[in-house]
């Protein structure tokens, strides 16, 4: 038998074999991964799964403070972030830790929702507006409003303070001295939820008293200006039914024994007044946007207040004007719409004149009138009973509407004046606002204190 004997492979040929073997297993594997992350790309195309977006950074119209701006257009889970940036790091990342906290919930319950439905589209946009207190604190408001795409959208608030000359964020400990004092803040925002026809049926409810018990989780969420706080709150935290952000404005002057000393504000005491010697100045036919103002800055100099009879059609042109007039304290009367003859018109005439005014003063400064003047005193008993409001004349007539003079102003009224007379002028003269200085000085170096009309009607009951 003969005997074959296989020749020797060479070491260089095992050596090859092998690096091709090494070869097409990575080569393999490399192709599967790569299939198993395209894959893994193609589904996260319909989920949130991080945050990713385009950050844009600008200056606001508030010295040393940005608006900075993240959006993301991703199709399913798209958002617009709005929020402040100031010079503090610590406040900075105090802001920005709530609102990526937002951010990133909502791209997390995205991606939940999305593994079930991935044609579902949601939205989460946060803006922000700036509120200032005595030209130093800044109150940033920010609105939250959250879509996932099924279900109502979510609106929420949430605020930061900032001391801007201490370069430093402000809590709601350091603008209330002590939490003995929330009970007074609790008991004042109720007032004024008692005040809102909307509000006051809640103010019963258990989630209202929850909301409204004296702890500083619940009025956490502030702004302050000079004349205003102003607490927040979710509408789902008082009533179920309420998606809507709700604010309860309280005059600062009401809870001044309860703030801090940087954040009180100045409260002037009243004069006395001398029953004797009681006067009521009385402005017609206006708002004027160039008048009035004037006449309402002379006054707050005397710390008087005054009666202004308004024209409706006057009110609907100067509407943001009659609210100024309202919000300095003073009382606003019904002076028709066009300024007629009222003796001239029918009842019914003579009841749209009166009506369409009280609409306009009501839309304007949020309040009713409370007295009533006809145009040129021309009243009747037919015209009276047209209106239950008191019908107020006047007792010293300066005729600034005919001599259009300052000096001749002063001279009316040092000649007619009386210890409880109604002086009447019109804040659509400017000479009449020139001349106002001049007569406040004289009525109060002659001992008058002011009062509006229904103050002189009330002190001569007595």
């Amino acid at each position: 038998m003969t005997t074959i004997h296989l020749k020797k492979k060479p070491r260089w040929f095992y050596l090859l074999l092998i690096g091709a073997i090494l070869t097409l297993t990575g080569l393999t594997l490399f192709l599967v991964t790569t299939r198993d992350g395209t894959a893994s790309s193609n589904n996260s195309d319909n989920i949130a799964l991080a945050a990713s977006s385009d950050i844009v950074k600008e200056k606001s119209k508030y010295d040393g403070i940005y608006i900075v701006t993240e959006k993301s257009t991703n199709k399913n889970a798209p958002y617009t972030i709005q929020y402040p940036k100031t010079t503090n790091k610590v406040f900075n990342q105090s802001v920005t830790d709530t609102i990526h906290k937002v951010r990133d919930q909502y791209l997390k319950d995205m991606e939940v929702l999305l593994h079930n439905d991935d044609t579902l589209v949601g939205s989460l946009n946060i803006t922000y507006k700036t509120v200032v207190h005595k030209k130093n604190y800044y109150s940033f408001v920010l609105t939250q409003t959250i879509y996932t795409g099924i279900g109502p959208k979510q609106k929420n608030v949430k605020t930061f303070m900032y001391d801007k000359k201490n370069n430093k964020q402000i809590l709601l400990q350091d603008v209330i001295q002590s939490q003995k004092n929330l009970t007074t803040l609790s008991e004042a925002v109720k007032t004024q939820m008692s005040n809102d026809p909307d509000l006051k049926k809640l103010t019963t409810t258990s989630a209202v008293k929850e909301n409204l018990k004296p702890i500083w989780v619940n009025f956490e969420d502030y702004s302050l200006t000079d004349k205003t706080y102003t607490v927040y709150f979710d509408g789902s935290k008082l009533s179920k039914d309420s998606k809507q952000i709700k604010k309860i404005n309280i005059p600062l002057s009401s809870i001044n024994s309860i703030l801090a000393k940087p954040f009180k504000v100045e409260v002037r005491k009243p004069v006395k007044k001398k029953a004797n010697k009681l006067v009521a100045l009385t402005f017609d036919d206006g708002p004027s946007d160039t008048v009035t103002p004037k006449v309402l800055k002379i006054l707050k100099k005397h710390n008087i207040k005054a009666t202004f009879f308004m024209v409706g059609s006057q009110v609907n042109a100067n509407p943001k004007m009659a609210k100024q007039v309202q919000e300095a304290g003073h009382e606003i009367g019904n002076h028709t719409y066009s300024h007629p003859n009222l003796k001239n018109l029918t009842n019914a005439q003579i009841k749209s004149q009166l009506t369409k005014t009280s609409v306009a003063i009501k839309k304007a400064t949020g309040h009713n009138p409370t007295l009533f003047r006809p145009p040129y005193g021309s009243v009747d008993n037919r015209v009276r009973v047209q209106t239950k409001l008191p019908v107020i004349l006047w007792s010293v007539d300066t005729r600034d509407w005919e001599h259009h003079n300052s000096q001749k102003l002063l001279e009316y009224v040092k000649k007619e004046t009386y210890p409880g007379a109604i002086i009447l002028m019109h804040d659509i003269h400017m000479p009449t606002a020139d001349g106002l200085d001049a007569v406040i000085t004289y009525l109060e170096k002659q001992g008058y204190s002011f009062v509006t009309v229904s103050e002189l009607n009330e002190t001569k009951k007595k």
